[in-house]
């Protein structure tokens, strides 16, 4: 017996409800738990573990860039304007198809080798028993499928998904099929098949395999610092590839310098010849016409010219080199291509206004950068740095405008000068004129030469000494623990995934099912107490269990529930309690009929009344015949003396239902009924009404009004969950005194009877 009064649900907690919905299915929720920690587990089976090995790599400064500012050396400049790349430049070409090209052919990407080893696969990186070479693929869509090399006595077959091959192939020997051709060398002896994996040419390798595994990226954005990673499933190739891609790429460097070295070596040698031979004549026709006309130096006042003429000449020299500078500069920034390599340029030409703007520029960049990877292009912001962007990028094109006009407009005055300091020539005597013109020539030529022959030992020193604008800060280095899959992360979720989706799947089940499972489950649709459960109570005219097993755990309950209905009923005479049940088959005409009876088995004089004039059902468990009855008395038919049958127990009597009336709402409505319970309730200590299912007429509802003590009978897993959850506003608005709950067929430990729910 449990008689007790539930609180209001609007003080539970939702997740203790939630709990409580989905207990009665906890196995089913630590199947789908279990299986899918299992499922899991197996898919970390078979899953390769991927490491990452990364580098550090430096980019160092511009060595060269320094030596312009500071050497205010044009020549270099002249034939390029490259300077240093930036960060995002390099990290751009450490992730090209052209960087990466090499590397995979040092690596020899193209084959990959497995053996099958407690039936999953794993990689040979090191040392295969077989090496395959030379690859002409003739099927592309062989490219990354496994085919298997089964070994035999005199060579092998290969195997193409689950198509054998019938050749036999001889190692070291060109093996031809439809789809590609190689030559397999054995490296070892061997028993068990060997997958292998064809990858294609290095393109292929790279666009599918190498792409998706390198990550380039800089490492802080306030120093030039890259960290170069790549992801594999064998810890060695990915070190062994980040060490050849890093390696490759410093030593692509060197090259690039030294090629760019012998550029200005080549244009040094073209100059220094073609100058060397403007020299030798000048020093000749100057030495023959100071022989021939005995004239050695010249006058005071045409040395003073000639100096003139000399520094004239060696300016417009220097001035066609800056004018090819300017000229350059305007090709780059019409293109807006990496500003910031102009730079050592802008210096040795004086434009620091220039340069301020390229700062301000590479700043907005910047920002620009950082918006863009959190908003569209039409962000009221982002819009406004592009502005201001393409702004500064117009002034510094007018900037360099205007120096390559201002050279130009030097130019032309140096020539202006020139011309006028030769015209003061003319009033010189010819020979003296004469000399002045060789001796210019041949000191022109002179200081041209002794500068390219300077250069040319500057670069040579350069190309001996070149070294890489890049420093390896840290060599590859790869985590013995793999990145991936986190094994522990990944079971701890499968078990967290799994124990939501069966506690959800278990939720929506309940949710599906419209019959209320256990009494725990009555309390949280109503607040109606529960007077009793019935645990072995089977089904509907199950017979007088009480009396014919009065030590059973079904007769210890009706003992308990009439304890607590005698606590409720303290008048001496004429107690009366009304069982119904939602519908049919819910078991009231059985706990009626029980219940009367443990009452009379303890002194009690009761009588029952059958007032379910629909489908009257207790009188066969007393085994009385129902021609007369409640239908035939109301009716005026008999008296009250008719009505009244003696059953098999002592203190308890029986009034069955009689003949089906078509008026029988009617009748129950009758004064005729008062004046029947009323005369009852003077006779009896206990009258007993077993009334008609609650929802399927209005007569039990008039005659809960006229008992002491309601009871409605629920049943598990067959009573719906709706009447239940209407039924404390039906009760509240009628008022009805001493409702409660009867739970029929509940759950036990004990059940001898073996009694189906």
């Amino acid at each position: 017996m449990n008689h007790m009064i539930n609180r209001p649900k609007d003080h539970e907690s939702y997740l203790l409800e939630f709990l409580r919905v989905v207990a009665p299915y906890r196995w089913s929720i630590l199947a789908i738990t279990l299986l899918s920690v299992l499922f899991t587990a197996t898919y970390l089976y078979f899953t390769p573990p991927i490491y990452e090995s990364s580098a550090i790599v430096k980019i160092k400064p511009d060595n060269q860039n320094i030596h312009r500012i500071t050497g205010q050396d044009p020549l270099s400049s002249a034939l390029s304007v490259s300077g240093n790349a930036d960060v995002e430049q390099e990290l751009a070409i450490l992730n090209t198809f052209y960087t990466n090209n090499k590397a995979i052919d040092k690596l020899n990407m193209a084959v990959q080798y497995f053996v099958k080893h407690d039936y999953r696969k794993v990689e040979i990186f090191s040392n295969p028993p077989i090496k395959i070479k030379n690859v002409t693929i003739y099927n592309n869509e062989i490219i990354g499928k496994q085919l298997i090399l089964h070994p035999k006595q005199n060579g092998f077959k290969i195997q193409k998904e689950n198509i054998m091959g019938q050749q036999i192939f001889a190692y070291n020997q060109e093996v031809q099929t439809k789809d590609f051709k190689c030559v397999v060398e054995k490296q070892s002896n061997f028993n068990q098949p060997i997958h292998f994996q064809l990858n294609g040419n290095n393109r292929n390798i790279y666009e599918k395999i190498v792409k998706e595994k390198l990550k380039v990226s800089r490492l802080n954005e306030d120093v030039s610092i890259i960290k170069v990673a790549y992801q594999d499933t064998s810890a060695k190739r990915a070190d062994d590839y980040v060490n050849a891609l890093i390696n490759i790429y410093i030593d692509q460097s060197i090259t690039d310098k030294s090629k760019k070295n012998n550029k200005i070596l080549d244009f040094i040698e073209q100059q220094l010849t073609i100058t060397g031979k403007k020299l030798k004549l000048s020093e000749t026709q100057l030495e023959e016409y100071r022989i021939n006309n005995n004239v050695i130096q010249p006058t005071a006042q045409s040395g003073l010219l000639l100096d003139r003429l000399n520094n004239i000449e060696i300016e417009l020299s220097e001035n066609k080199i800056k004018e090819r500078l300017a000229e350059n500069l305007m090709v780059f920034v019409k293109n807006n291509k990496h500003l910031d390599s102009i730079v050592p340029t802008l210096r040795e030409l004086g434009e620091e206004p220039t340069i301020m703007l390229i700062q301000t520029i590479q700043d907005l960049q910047r920002r620009a950068n950082e918006l863009s990877a959190e908003f569209t292009e039409k962000h009221p912001d982002l819009i406004s740095l592009r502005n201001q962007i393409r702004r500064n990028q117009r002034t510094i094109y007018l900037n360099v405008k205007n120096l390559k006009s201002a050279i130009s407009n030097r130019q032309q005055d140096l020539t202006q000068l020139k011309t006028k300091n030769e015209s003061n020539l003319k009033h010189l005597p010819e020979k003296e004129k004469q000399l002045i013109q060789y001796q210019r020539n041949y000191d022109v030529n002179s200081k041209m030469y002794s500068y390219l022959l300077e250069k040319k030992s500057e670069n040579e020193m350069k190309k001996v000494a070149t070294i890489s604008d890049y420093e390896i800060i840290d060599h590859a280095y790869s985590n013995p623990k793999p990145i991936k899959p986190k094994k522990m992360m990944l079971l701890a979720m499968a078990f967290i995934i799994g124990l939501l989706t069966g506690m959800i799947i278990a939720y929506i089940r309940n949710a599906l099912i419209n019959k209320i499972q256990d009494s725990k489950e009555i309390k949280h649709l109503t607040s109606l107490p529960i007077y009793g459960e019935l645990p072995l109570l089977a089904k509907p005219n199950a017979g007088l269990e009480v009396f014919n097993n009065p030590q059973s755990p079904l007769t210890t309950s009706f003992r308990n529930l009439r304890t607590t209905l005698q606590f409720m009923t303290n008048k001496s005479k004429g107690n009366t309690i009304l069982v119904t049940s939602s519908i049919s088959n819910e078991g009231k005409s059985t706990i009626t009929s029980n219940l009367s009876t443990i009452f009379q088995m303890a002194g009690y004089k009761s009588i029952i009344l059958d007032l379910d004039l629909y489908q009257p059902t207790l009188h066969k468990f007393f085994n009385i015949e129902h021609a007369i009855g409640m239908s035939t008395y109301l009716n005026r038919k008999d008296s009250i003396g008719d009505i009244i049958f003696s059953t098999a127990y002592q203190n308890l009597d029986i009034i069955p239902a009689g003949p089906v009336a078509p008026n029988a709402s009617e009748l129950i409505l009758s004064e005729r009924f008062n004046s029947l319970l009323s005369t009852l309730q003077k006779r009896y200590d206990y009258i007993f009404i077993d009334s008609a299912p609650f929802t399927m007429v209005a007569d039990t509802l008039y005659l809960m009004q006229f008992s002491d003590v309601n009871l409605i009978v629920v049943r598990e897993n067959f009573t719906q969950k709706s009447f239940l959850s209407n039924l404390d506003e039906v009760v509240a608005q009628r008022e009805f005194k001493n409702t409660g709950l009867l739970v029929n067929t509940s759950q036990t430990d004990s059940n001898p009877y073996g009694y189906e729910k």
